[in-house]
């Protein structure tokens, strides 16, 4: 009888793992009298966007649930955080769209304007926006071949119409909470709803937003930039000019800005790279352009905020005697 050694006796115990691992054989409809395999189990499709409304809602509720508000869009519900001004003369509010496979709360761009804006007498209101497609299908980003000819077409962005209803369940929410000036800002392909939207309805006396602006299929960087053109309100476009085809995009924006024929709306185009830092001070930075543009650039109600009282006996005498 032959003596295992201590390696073949770990080959042998693997080899029986993997053995035992085997999935099993198919089952066959022996009744039949056939080897038909059975059909397979149907599958249970993840829904990642409505787990990720559902883990955000989740949190918000524990603290702050008077934010979440629940509105409709052509027969279908979707989640809306809104916070109110912290001012006694709130001078309007701004509708919010993040980008794609994101929330209403993102922490990019999106969390610190939410939360920031209503100390400087703006309302905000984030809303959610579906997903272009599973996270195995990436975005496709056209930059578009003839950049120098207009396009034959005005393709749509996928779920354009859906997004439309919702920005105007959005604004309608606001006008009934009081809100009578609206302004509008989208992040990445939210931007590209938010432009599309304000140039087909063709918005006047708001304001609109661009965060580093992003376009995608069927719709190319170039399609996307000449609807600039037939903007009738102030512009932000706050973009991070980090690779060729960033400053390219903004160049072919810039020109069509250049194209309008109401230049006395103002464009204003910033290439934020320094800004570009997803910490305290890059989010201030961002929060002061966006405020600054909207205080010069909507109607702004006068503000008359009452002095400070102070306890007079508090500083009558030095706190060292």
């Amino acid at each position: 009888m032959k003596k295992l050694t201590l390696t073949t006796w770990l080959l042998t115990l693997s080899l029986g793992n993997v053995w035992a691992e085997d999935p099993p054989a198919p089952a066959t409809d022996t009744a039949a009298g056939s080897n038909t395999v059975q059909a397979d189990v149907p599958r249970v499709m993840p829904t990642p966007q409505q787990t990720r409304i559902a883990g955000l809602i989740a949190r918000l509720s524990e603290n702050d649930s008077h934010e979440i508000e629940t509105l409709n869009a052509d027969g279908t519900d979707f989640l809306g955080l809104f916070r109110e001004s912290e001012s006694g003369d709130p001078q309007g509010c701004l509708v919010m769209l993040h980008g794609d496979h994101g929330h209403p709360d993102w922490p990019q761009v999106i969390q610190p304007l939410r939360e920031a804006l209503p100390v400087h007498s703006w309302c905000t209101l984030s809303i959610e926006v579906p997903d272009i497609g599973g996270r195995a299908t990436p975005v496709t980003i056209t930059t578009g071949e003839n950049d120098g000819a207009a396009p034959e077409e005005n393709p749509a962005l996928p779920n354009e119409e859906t997004v439309f209803a919702r920005i105007d369940a959005a604004a309608q929410l606001i006008r009934d909470k009081g809100y009578s000036q609206v302004a509008y800002m989208g992040y990445r392909s939210g931007a590209a709803y938010a432009l599309r939207y304000t140039a087909e309805r063709g918005t006047t006396n708001q304001a609109l937003i661009l965060i580093e602006p992003r376009s995608f299929s069927p719709v190319s960087e170039f399609e996307l930039a000449q609807n600039i053109e037939r903007l009738r309100l102030p512009v932000l476009d706050y973009y991070f000019n980090r690779t060729p085809q960033d400053e390219r995009f903004a160049r072919q924006r810039q020109a069509a800005a250049n194209k309008r024929t109401n230049r006395q709306e103002a464009y204003t185009q910033i290439d934020a790279l320094p800004d570009a830092r997803y910490d305290p001070t890059g989010n201030k930075r961002l929060v002061q352009r966006v405020w600054g543009f909207l205080k010069q650039n909507t109607n702004q109600q006068s503000q008359r905020k009452e002095l400070p009282e102070f306890e007079k006996e508090l500083f009558y005498k030095s706190p060292l005697d």
